[in-house]
């Protein structure tokens, strides 16, 4: 016998390929039409006269009863007959219901639901409980002509129901986090197409499981002994937890925020994974009453964008410095024909990157220097405005009053303009000052503002009247 599969040849009888173990095609003389009809009218022929021999047994039945008690009346005759033909027909719609009611089978009763952990974080699993149904059903299913075709006519390897559980299954809508007296959706998943090769019907309806048996637990306050702090430079923080309690650890505590990312007030959510109920339940004999908390980011050190994230006192610093630096220049450089009329701060400009994270502060003032030149060709007397700044970079706040800043790194204008005079000092060379800073704020502004294409002005606080 050739297994029309791989072609390995295999001895006759043989079911099953001995190379691949496909089943073997049993080779038998196809039955003609009138072969077929011919075997159809037989098998009814011999119904028919099972019924008869059966009818003829109650007759015969009926007529020794006759011969014995000799006189029966006509009536009591007809009454017998009568009774043994409605015997027979109630006996043949018996079977043709029985036999119908076989071949169909209503899943919705051998749908069972396994329910596992506690009341509110409950699971729910259905489960068809086939071998119950193999138990009623099997010894009535038949295969179809179409399986025995491409299977062989030898099944006594597979069951009709084997076949059947390949082709349905049932699921849930929901089958987590469940309370008892919850409701929940099943639905059924069955392939039509397990009508070509088992001779049945499956009946089945969506329906709903309510929810029982879920063991009530304790509750506890899991996020009481939780230490949520937050580090780095906002908008780059991170979050990070220090758990002093006994129940948990730090590392069962999750966040949906990307450290590296967060900023002063933003809201991130820290939670404890749902999936360890029962672990939690087993081992400490609680859950959590709460899954989750929300937190508000806070206390990050931020570049600040206004003076006015500076505390006083390091403000103060910051002018002190810079008065001093310019009157430790007005002493070490200038000449007898310069005197400083007067120092007055006027604001800042606060600039921050156009590309990242950070600021420059300049704080400016506007100087009054009198200078004062004579001599036999001429003289000059007169105030002039110089405008000048200190500068500081990278400035932090964190919020709560304090402020981080590197004083001792600061800078001061690298250019200068020169004032002229018609004094002569050697009868041909005028009389020149050189001062560093600008000699007017829009100058100023133009250099440190309009000219930086690197970085963006986010506070101008100067006051043009000083």
């Amino acid at each position: 016998m050739r297994c029309k599969n791989c072609g390995t040849e295999n001895p006759d009888g043989s079911r099953f390929c001995a190379t691949c173990g496909k089943p073997l095609e049993q080779e038998e003389p196809a039955k003609n039409v009138a072969e077929q009809k011919e075997e159809a009218v037989q098998n009814a022929e011999e119904q028919k006269e099972e019924v008869a021999q059966n009818t003829e047994e109650t007759l015969t039945s009926t007529a020794e009863t006759k011969s014995l008690t000799h006189k029966k009346s006509r009536g009591l005759n007809k009454f017998l007959i009568g009774l043994a033909c409605a015997v027979v027909v109630v006996v043949i719609a018996a079977g043709l219901l029985i036999s119908r009611a076989r071949r169909t089978i209503d899943l919705n009763k051998y749908v069972t639901f396994e329910t596992t952990g506690y009341n509110g974080y409950g699971n729910v699993y259905p489960q068809i409980d086939w071998e119950k149904i193999q138990k009623k059903y099997d010894s009535r299913l038949k295969f179809t002509k179409e399986f025995e075709e491409q299977y062989g006519k030898n099944t006594d390897s597979i069951s009709p129901v084997a076949v059947l559980q390949s082709y349905v299954s049932v699921e849930m809508k929901s089958d987590s986090n469940l309370s008892n007296k919850d409701k929940v959706k099943y639905n059924w998943n069955v392939n039509k197409d397990y009508a070509k090769y088992v001779k049945c019907n499956l009946k089945y309806k969506n329906k709903t499981y309510k929810v029982k048996g879920l063991e009530e637990v304790k509750t506890f306050d899991a996020f009481k002994d939780l230490e949520v702090s937050f580090n780095g430079i906002s908008p780059g923080g991170a979050v990070s937890f220090d758990y002093t309690g006994s129940d948990l650890t730090s590392a069962d505590f999750q966040t949906d925020a990307s450290n590296g990312t967060l900023a002063n007030g933003d809201k991130i959510k820290v939670y404890l994974d749902k999936s360890m109920a029962d672990s939690y339940a087993a081992n400490i004999g609680k859950l959590p009453e709460k899954w989750e908390k929300e937190y508000t980011v806070k206390g990050l050190w931020y570049y600040v964008t206004s003076a006015s994230d500076i505390d006083d006192d390091t403000m103060q610093q910051m002018k002190d410095r810079a008065e001093q630096e310019y009157n430790d220049h007005v002493e070490s450089s200038w000449v007898d024909s310069e005197s400083l009329e007067s120092l007055t701060y006027m604001g800042d400009y606060l600039l921050e990157p156009v590309v990242g994270n950070g600021n420059e502060l300049y704080l400016i003032y506007h100087v009054k220097v009198r200078d004062q030149y004579s001599n036999d060709d001429g003289s000059y007397d007169k105030v002039n405005d110089v405008y000048w700044y200190m500068h500081y970079g990278t400035i932090l706040a964190d919020g709560e009053g304090n402020t981080d800043i590197d004083l001792s790194d600061y800078g001061t204008p690298g250019n200068f303009f020169k004032i002229k005079t018609d004094a002569k000092t050697d009868g041909i060379s005028s009389m020149v000052w050189k001062y560093y800073g600008y000699p007017t704020l829009d100058d100023l502004y133009a250099d440190v503002v309009g000219d930086n294409a690197d970085y963006s002005l986010v506070e101008d606080a100067v006051d043009n009247t000083k």
